[in-house]
């Protein structure tokens, strides 16, 4: 790599690294838009204003992507370059791809937690991340999916919010008690997501924990 390049590197990391709390209040932004045209009922005129915000928002992180993109180019022409971009920025694309999907609108929680990616470095702070983060908002984002998706079907046995979170809850530690299930395609697709992601982060959280405890005890002082 030239020295060019690495100095224009260096600048654009210390760039992106200013703005790594303002994606992260943006993100919170985002997710509030979405909570207020889900469970808000508000004037045509200013849900499309909402409408838009989000669509800002949401391309200042395309953005965001497209210019880590561009920086990286010259590591691009190697096989390995690519490998190191994904695994740096594999959250900022899911962000970018997925919540465009409107079945997958649950996965708008990428958008938020793309904003705390920077800041959780040790296994203390991801296992932060997974207890006090990531479960919250999964439930809540995937709460209103389901209820979005829920509220007007026909036959539908969730139809107000509490109903959604309480499905939420009984969803994500697979229990599932029966009594509130989504009926529409599209609230299918959530609850299926919400299935995997809860296995996911609860075995993520096991694993996390039992690894913390065996270099606790190998660290400990023996006696």
């Amino acid at each position: 790599m030239s020295t060019k390049y690495l100095r224009l590197r260096n600048k654009s990391e210390e760039f992106f690294k200013k703005s790594e709390f303002v994606l992260m209040v943006l993100g919170f932004f985002y997710l509030g838009i979405y909570s207020a045209e889900v469970l808000l009922e508000l004037p045509a005129s200013f849900m499309s204003y909402l409408e838009a915000a989000g669509i800002a928002i949401y391309l200042i992180f395309l953005l965001d992507l497209v210019m880590r993109f561009d920086v990286r180019i010259p590591e691009l022409r190697e096989f390995s370059g690519w490998v190191s971009f994904i695994k740096e920025n594999w959250l900022s694309i899911f962000a970018a791809i997925v919540p465009a999907f409107r079945s997958l609108r649950v996965l708008r929680v990428l958008i938020v937690l793309r904003g705390f990616a920077p800041y959780l470095i040790t296994r203390t702070q991801k296992v932060s991340l997974i207890v006090g983060v990531t479960l919250p908002l999964v439930l809540y984002t995937s709460a209103l999916a389901v209820y979005e998706a829920e509220r007007n079907a026909v036959d539908s046995n969730i139809q107000s919010f509490g109903d959604a979170i309480w499905w939420s809850l009984v969803s994500v530690t697979t229990v599932g008690y029966g009594d509130s299930f989504p009926v529409t395609s599209e609230g299918r697709a959530v609850a299926g997501l919400l299935m995997f992601v809860g296995i996911g982060l609860f075995s993520s959280l096991t694993a996390l924990l039992a690894a913390w405890v065996v270099e606790g005890n190998r660290k400990a002082p023996t006696e």
